[in-house]
């Protein structure tokens, strides 16, 4: 022994000296190892305790067996012992392992994708933290998956609107530069035809414009030049820009304020087109012969916009599906709309960091911005 331990300690001497003895061989050690898992264990001190219990009562119980082997007249208090203790602790033991087993099994059951009812979590223990943990984790994955499964519809629905919304005005372009090429083709028509072409190839303009600045938008690849800006007079000029349009219309515009000047920090030129696009879906898609009420108004430091119509078209019951790109309230596209002013106008208010809501009560359709004051 005297022989082994002058070997080790000439082995120690020779490591330190070689400078091998650093912090990271340290963590390798058994010492260090096993000091570690000690502190893992008394991680969680509660379940630490209940183990260290169990194996003193399960050691005091086979040693007590050897007492009343030599001391029978202790016979009867060891029983007394053991039914009072031994037996609680083992049933409390045993129903704890049952748990144990059947979070487990969850477990093994989520793994597979095989989603089971949540776990029963009672109390402030540590496998009842650790079932509600694995519930919320469960519905953390099911609201994923709900969310994927959207997203993936949506995408498609994205292919599908775009290649609908710009093969249109294509094809038609295709169609009446083939009949121009007609020989013997009169004026009339050569004119007629040539329009088409203009109308529909300024429509894929838009189209495609939109389409770049949305993808822009999403991207926060934009700078914003913030000045202060007074809302109420911007909104009036937006609406002063459509004034012929809604003179055009049936519609009865009404809009209040209930003071003015109201300043906000923002890029005006961006804000119009906010403005712009939401004052156009109106025109676009409001039933005919009905009143469009926008207000805008002070409230909790914020100022407040809303804008009230009554749309012509059936809009469901997820407003939110309405700021995806190419998403129309009129489903069978045979509006003017690229599907993108309310995305556009929503990736606007956002690097604003501002607040853009939408909501649909019957045919009742209600937008709502909220920007900081200045």
């Amino acid at each position: 022994m005297i022989g082994l331990n002058i070997i080790q300690l000439i082995w120690i001497l020779t490591e330190w000296k070689g400078k091998a003895w650093t912090k990271e061989y340290w963590k390798t050690a058994l010492i260090h190892r096993f000091w570690n898992d000690l502190e893992k264990v008394f991680h969680f001190r509660s379940l630490a305790f209940q183990y260290f219990v169990l194996l003193i009562v399960i050691f005091a119980s086979g040693f007590g067996v050897g007492i009343i082997l030599y001391h029978n007249q202790l016979a009867v208090l060891y029983v007394v012992m053991f039914i009072a203790v031994t037996i609680p602790v083992l049933i409390f033991s045993l129903k704890k392992i049952s748990y144990f087993n059947r979070i487990v099994h969850h477990l093994t059951e989520l793994a597979a994708g095989n989603m089971e009812p949540d776990l029963k979590a009672k109390g402030r223990s540590v496998l009842a933290g650790l079932a509600r943990n694995i519930n919320t984790l469960k519905h953390g994955v099911k609201s994923l998956q709900r969310s994927e499964a959207k997203s993936e519809r949506l995408k498609t629905e994205l292919i599908t609107n775009v290649s609908h919304d710009l093969r249109t005005p294509l094809t038609s372009i295709i169609t009446y530069t083939e009949l121009l090429k007609t020989h013997g083709l009169d004026e009339a028509s050569r004119e007629a035809y040539v329009q088409i072409i203009d109308k529909k190839s300024k429509r894929l303009k838009v189209l495609i414009d939109d389409l770049f600045e949305a993808s822009k938008m999403a991207s926060g690849n934009i700078e914003l030049v913030k000045t202060t800006v007074d809302i109420v007079q911007l909104l009036q000029q937006a609406l002063a820009e459509h004034d012929e349009a809604i003179e055009q219309s049936t519609l009865q515009v009404r809009m209040s304020a209930k003071e003015q000047p109201i300043d906000v920090h923002v890029d005006g030129q961006k804000m119009w087109r906010v403005f712009d696009n939401l004052i156009g879906n109106i025109l676009k898609y409001s039933l005919e012969g009905t009143r469009v009420y926008i207000a805008v108004e002070k409230k909790h430091g914020k100022a407040h916009l809303s804008f009230k119509n009554v749309s012509k078209y059936e809009l469901g019951g997820n407003t939110e599906e309405l700021f995806e790109r190419f998403k129309r309230g009129d489903t069978s596209r045979h509006t003017e709309g690229s599907g993108l002013g309310l995305a556009i106008a929503k990736s606007i208010i956002d690097l604003h960091e501002g607040n853009m809501e939408v909501e649909a009560d019957g045919d009742l359709f209600k937008v709502s911005i909220q920007l900081d004051l200045a």
